[in-house]
């Protein structure tokens, strides 16, 4: 999984997906490394990639899309949504956009779903294992996996010690604010802890933070879940005690 904010609706359904067809997600924290990218492809051997290619990074022009073509070039050789063949990544067969405009050797997420009838298919989905391996999170040096009992015991441990409260008192009528990442083990165990537990979400489509609180007042939500690194940054004076009464 590589894709941005804006495309959390498919990231999540892409995650759901794969857990209950027992097809393992692998996820990496450093999003502006290419050799990040290079090594959570190698070290998985994984078989397919969702990403998304115009998503730039701190330089302002070098976007996702410049790292997989530098990593596969051959690429700009297949026609869209051609098997991917790729001497670096022999494993790696499908890769799949959640944007709209073309890009070689890469297929559409709204193009990729097939929706079929039982009666007219001889697919069948496999049951989820309890010890099925269903996240590989590349962070930093370190890599780690957990299985689907890892998942749902930490949805489980969020929503008794913490998150239950959001359907109490002044947070039961409006949404839980989530600006996570959810390509990380806490922000999707968070979603789906809420989500399992009938409780509605908030996700913003950007990590911009002016952006993101100006989102807080018109949901209305008075709950917040969010990762470390925006819990500790600094508020700017300017804006301290606006956000204070938020």
């Amino acid at each position: 999984m590589y894709t941005d904010q804006t495309s959390s609706a498919e990231n999540l359904v892409a995650q759901m997906g794969a857990i209950k067809a027992g097809v393992t997600v692998v996820t990496f924290d450093e999003k502006e490394n290419q050799d990040a990218l290079d090594t959570a492809l190698g070290s998985s051997q994984a078989k397919g990639l969702i990403f998304s290619p115009s998503t730039k990074m701190e330089d302002g022009t070098t976007t996702r899309g410049t790292f997989l073509s530098n990593l596969i070039p051959e690429l700009s050789t297949l026609k869209f949504g051609s098997e991917v063949n790729s001497s670096k990544y022999p494993y790696l067969k499908t890769i799949v956009q959640t944007e709209h405009q073309a890009f070689n050797g890469v297929n559409k997420f709204r193009d990729v779903g097939v929706y079929t009838p039982p009666s007219m298919s001889v697919r069948q989905i496999p049951e989820n294992q309890s010890d099925a391996v269903t996240h590989i999170a590349f962070q930093g040096s370190n890599q780690r996996e957990y299985t689907s009992s890892d998942m749902v015991d930490n949805a489980k441990s969020l929503w008794d010690n913490h998150l239950s409260q959001t359907k109490e008192g002044e947070h039961a009528n409006t949404p839980v604010f989530m600006p996570c990442d959810l390509e990380t083990p806490f922000g999707f165990a968070a979603f789906l802890s809420l989500s399992s537990n009938l409780k509605k979400v908030f996700i913003p489509g950007t990590f911009n933070v002016s952006q993101m609180l100006k989102s807080v007042p018109r949901q209305g939500s008075t709950f917040v879940v969010c990762d470390e690194d925006l819990y500790n940054i600094e508020m700017p004076p300017s804006a301290a005690s606006t956000y204070q009464e938020m």
